[in-house]
Parts: C-alpha cells; structure tokens; sequence
C-alpha cells in the first residue's frame, strides 16, 4: 500500500448524530499530532498539516492534486423491504457542483443510474424531476473537487407502491 486510510467519527453539534468518513491519504502516516485546530502528520522526511482553504491534497511537497469526494448511502428500504417504491425527485441543498446518482438493484452494487449534475442548492426552484421505481435505493454524491464543497442535506420524494387492501 502507497498511502494510509484514516477513519474519523464525527458528531454534529445539534441531534447528536454521528457519522464515519474514510481518508485515503496518497503517503504513509508514521506519526500524527493535534496542536490547537491542526492536524499535523509525519510521513519519513516531511511533515504535512491539513489546511481547510486548500482545495486538494499535497502529493510531494509543493504539489497540490484535486480529488474528488464522495458521498453515499447504503441501500435504504423506505418502507417495507422487498416492496417497490416510486422515486419521483429529489433536493439537496449544498455547495460546490455535484454529481447525483441513485443505486437501483441491491443484488448488483455497482448498478447506479448515470451522474447529474445539479445545482448546490436546488431548494429556491422546483423539485428535481427523477423518475425511477425499486424496492431499495441507495444515493451517491460526487463532488468534482476542483472548488471547496459542503453537503447540508438531501430530500428523496417517493411513494410506496404496495396494493392497497
């Protein structure tokens, strides 16, 4: 392995709700220190320091590349399992361009609809239109990374589809 995974537990401020993230980093961590709000890393000569208005991740010294970040849910029922659901839209509200898809067959990991890309915050307009039926779904976001990006919150608008008796 060229690099260290880092996984961090976050927690927001109000509700109390926690959230795990995964960093890959392109180095070897060997040592890693907290001063004040900085994270400062050791990796064999150089010693590396995460600064939040960079856009990107220093590859060797000097060298900045842009990644990409990723967001996604695991596979969601919304319901009851098995029973196919309508999705008809959804908001999102953001910043920084993105990427939308839907993952549409549980049994298959890999089978999401195509990326759109949509506007940050897609709130003040009218619902995004994406028609598509399944009995579970799974969302994923891609941010380009080329500009900072923050993601606040994601609405599915969808209908149960079980006959009523």
């Amino acid at each position: 392995m060229d690099g260290t995974q880092i996984f961090v537990y976050s927690m927001t401020r109000m509700g109390q709700v926690g959230a795990w993230s995964r960093y890959e980093l392109p180095f070897v961590v060997d040592d890693w220190a907290i001063a004040g709000d900085s994270l400062y890393l050791r990796s064999g000569d150089f010693i590396h320091f995460v600064d939040d208005t960079e856009v990107g991740d220093e590859v060797a010294p000097g060298q900045i590349e842009q990644f990409e970040g990723i967001i996604q849910w695991p596979w969601l029922e919304f319901g009851q399992p098995g029973v196919t659901k309508m999705l008809y839209g959804f908001d999102i509200i953001g910043e920084g361009a993105v990427s939308v898809s839907f993952g549409i067959d549980q049994s298959n990991g890999g089978l999401f609809t195509p990326g759109y890309t949509v506007p940050a915050d897609t709130v003040p307009g009218m619902v995004i239109p994406m028609p598509l039926a399944a009995p579970s779904l799974s969302v994923k976001l891609t941010y380009e990374g080329s500009e900072p990006w923050q993601w606040n919150a994601l609405g599915l608008y969808l209908q149960d589809l079980r006959g009523m008796s």
